[in-house]
């Protein structure tokens, strides 16, 4: 795909052979696989509310990035109303993230919820480590919340992330 001049791909799953995230150790195992892609600073996973993968946005320009939920590209009317970035780095360092981590995981989260989306984490992935910037920004990470992806869904619970993020906007 190409945007202005900013070229990226779009990787969709297979509907024989859906692709889940239910929890931290999936995510960090997918980020770990994702790093090895075509991708050089970042995947974008959008995910349905059962947390399957429904696209996945390899390096895509930060507007589209951050502007997801509002954005009308060929091939992404797939359902998603949550969202997990995996940033490919260098280098993870020792300790506890830096601020321009934490205020841009913050930012980004913000304005997924002004989209009425969820961000469920922003990971970074070296060859050797990852580290959720959710886990260690946030004193109530998505992570540690009990889900349950075989409860059936009615339409409630599809607009729970909206409710919630309105809720939590105030």
């Amino acid at each position: 795909m190409e945007l202005g001049h900013d070229v990226f791909e779009i990787w969709m799953p297979s509907a024989d052979e859906p692709v889940l995230i239910e929890s931290f150790g999936e995510a960090a195992s997918f980020a770990f696989e994702v790093a090895d892609w075509n991708a050089e600073r970042e995947v974008l996973v959008l995910l349905d509310a059962r947390r399957r993968v429904t696209a996945m946005l390899l390096d895509p320009p930060p507007p589209l990035g951050v502007l997801i939920g509002s954005c009308d590209l060929p091939a992404l009317e797939v359902p998603f109303c949550q969202t997990l970035s995996i940033v490919i780095t260098p280098r993870i360092d020792d300790g506890p993230p830096h601020d321009d981590d934490r205020s841009g995981y913050f930012g980004l989260r913000r304005l997924h919820m002004l989209q009425g989306l969820q961000l469920l984490d922003v990971i970074l992935v070296d060859h050797e480590r990852v580290r959720s910037l959710a886990i260690a920004c946030d004193p109530d990470p998505v992570w540690f919340e009990p889900f349950d992806p075989l409860q059936p869904l009615d339409a409630h619970d599809q607009t729970d992330a909206h409710d919630q993020t309105d809720a939590e906007l105030g």
